[in-house]
């Protein structure tokens, strides 16, 4: 497995001493095979975040838990997904997440090759009763492509910038997920958010640099970083170059989800 990443002392203060990244592995190479590789591991607590592969003709299952919410990004690639008695065709860039305790079949045709991000999220109680309240969100599964979903606005965005929101809050607890996508040159301005933790993935022909503190690192497509607790960080891609990712927002608590009423929506008429 190829790995990029920059040693030192994860710290939950203003001052980042690394931005740990990895390089998705290239998987797998045989037909018919299904390949699980897990990225960043240990990073955020509670989270764990899989790469998974398949080259078809294959079907990966992936029982239901109760104890974790799920959800998956396809990015690159064709497949079927099924969920009780429901089937979807997924393209590449689409969100999915099943109500808690469903489970997945995914299956994937001869010739075609899925890369898919499993990202799942252990429950507190706090969260559970979250779920309780918001049960409308969690009667069916919430399957969007990314070009579906609605875009925002935000003030350390320039007006060139796409920013969308694949996952919006209070469908899992505690996490929402969104893109961010322009040509450069641009950049996201420099900001800190003590109250989350935050990933970035890079989607294709990402090719960026993320700044934490004093620390500058590149960001290519298809891979994946954690921006340092409480770190002043910010993304910038020069002209004619693409900066295109995923992030996923973890937060401390409830009252942090705050932070997402900076995200302005736009309303398409």
């Amino acid at each position: 497995m190829q790995i990029t990443k920059l040693k030192g002392a994860k710290v939950a203060t203003n001052q980042a001493q690394c931005i740990p990244i990895e390089v998705f592995p290239v998987l797998p190479a045989a037909p018919s095979s299904v390949a699980v590789q897990s990225v960043l591991v240990g990073e955020v607590p509670g989270v764990a975040i899989d790469l998974v592969t398949i080259r078809g003709p294959a079907q990966f299952r992936d029982a239901g838990d109760l104890n974790h919410e799920v959800v998956w990004l396809f990015i690159g690639g064709r497949a079927v997904l099924h969920t009780r008695n429901l089937d979807y065709k997924l393209t590449e860039e689409t969100i999915a997440r099943a109500p808690l305790g469903w489970a997945w079949s995914i299956d994937v045709g001869a010739g075609q090759t899925l890369r898919a991000i499993r990202i799942r999220k252990e429950l507190s109680v706090e969260d559970r009763g979250e779920l309780a309240k918001f049960a409308g969100n969690n009667a069916a599964p919430w399957i969007r492509r990314f070009l579906e979903c609605p875009s925002y606005t935000e003030a350390i965005k320039s007006s060139k910038t796409v920013s969308r929101t694949l996952l919006p809050e209070n469908f899992v607890p505690r996490m929402a997920v969104g893109t961010v996508e322009a040509t450069g040159p641009d950049r996201v301005g420099r900001h800190k958010h003590p109250m989350l933790e935050q990933y970035f993935i890079g989607l294709q022909g990402n090719d960026a640099t993320v700044s934490a503190d004093a620390v500058n690192i590149w960001f290519p497509e298809f891979s994946i970083l954690h921006i340092p607790l409480g770190s002043m960080h910010g993304t910038e891609v020069s002209a004619e170059k693409r900066l295109y990712y995923v992030w996923l927002d973890f937060f401390a608590t409830k009252e942090g989800q705050e932070w997402l009423t900076m995200h302005n929506p736009i309303h398409e008429k």
